[in-house]
């Protein structure tokens, strides 16, 4: 499986806006959507200071793009300012009817204009179709993902700062354990926890409070309590999730699927004698502290384990999607049966 490009350089991508005239066609991708919702605005003020005069700015909203619409566009003057500014959102690049012509009109966008592709967050660009090549390699593709621990932290610091908190180092990283490393989904529950904590100071207790739980960490969480024998406290993250009429238990069965084959993963790597550095490489892990508990995790399990609860994922899928059977049921089941498995071989 080919490595995700990096992302980009969001503090540099900025500056450039500042030092030198904006490129002539960008495309803006990736699940940090704060970010590329942040950056979409400073270059739209950059191509058109005095804002959206009438004339210099266009918008077309996905999925389908009428092309003759986006020529007569690129033909159009700037009247009032010194740029014209086109915004493509949610257009299925991945799906153009007519890639040659498309190809053929933006290769010939005048300096004067810039013509941005703005996808939401969810959506993946496919890389191996000639006008998403195209786009990166003519244009400017900027991928924004989650931030690492250093510019992360330093802007939760910031959020809290705005409603006069403090917040220690082990709370930042409980609450990105919780709640997931992207600025929108953080937002909420950082004002939430500043509301809620009662001096200047943030705690953990403050985010175990009241921090809202994401899927997959709850996944995360409980595997990993089923590798310390935990089983109770396993059951009661379960029991939470299930309860929530919004996570299908198919959903939850790939999470709980994906974290397996990680674990398992990460067990084949120390076997082979890899170290965490080369473990987080390998796996492109963003945090350390969820590494550590991974490579934990994986070494208090045994290989015949994860092979049986992998392939039990595997076949409660398929009766999942091919028989009337009560879903809640089985994916409590494959559960069960790691942890029985787990206990057995501590027997």
């Amino acid at each position: 499986m080919p490595k995700p490009p990096p992302s980009c350089d969001f503090n540099a991508e900025l500056k450039k806006l500042k030092t030198a005239p904006p490129a002539r066609i960008y495309l803006l991708y990736g699940n940090e959507d704060y970010l590329s919702d942040f950056f979409l605005t400073k270059l739209r003020d950059c191509c058109l200071p005095g804002g959206d005069d009438g004339f210099s700015y266009k918008r077309f909203d996905g999925p389908a793009l009428d092309l003759s619409l986006l020529a007569k566009a690129l033909d159009v003057m700037p009247f009032l300012s010194e740029r014209t500014f086109i915004e493509l959102r949610n257009v299925d690049i991945n799906k153009l009817p007519d890639t040659d012509k498309a190809i053929s009109l933006l290769q010939s966008v005048p300096d004067y204009c810039t013509v941005v592709f703005f996808q939401d967050a969810s959506y993946e660009p496919d890389g191996r179709l000639k006008f998403v090549k195209f786009l990166k390699e003519k244009g400017t593709a900027l991928l924004f993902s989650a931030q690492g621990r250093t510019a992360l932290f330093r802007w939760m610091d910031k959020r809290f700062a705005a409603s006069g908190k403090t917040i220690e180092p082990a709370a930042k990283e409980r609450l990105v354990l919780i709640s997931g490393d992207l600025m929108n989904r953080l937002i909420p529950e950082i004002d939430k926890i500043a509301a809620y904590a009662k001096g200047s100071v943030v705690h953990v207790s403050d985010v175990e409070a009241v921090a809202s739980h994401i899927p997959e960490a709850d996944v995360f969480e409980m595997i990993n309590l089923i590798s310390e024998k935990k089983y109770d406290n396993a059951l009661h993250i379960l029991a939470e999730l299930l309860k929530n009429k919004e996570n299908e238990p198919i959903g939850m069965l790939s999470l709980v699927a994906s974290q397996l084959r990680k674990t398992y993963g990460v067990k084949l790597a120390l076997h082979a004698g890899k170290r965490k550095p080369e473990i987080i490489k390998l796996f492109s892990i963003t945090w350390d502290f969820i590494a550590d508990r991974l490579i934990s995790a994986a070494g208090r399990f045994t290989f015949p384990q994860l092979r049986a609860a992998i392939e039990s994922c595997v076949n409660a899928e398929y009766s999942m999607k091919t028989s009337s059977v009560d879903e809640s049921g089985l994916l409590t089941q494959v559960l069960l049966d790691l942890m029985l498995d787990d206990a057995e071989d501590a027997s």
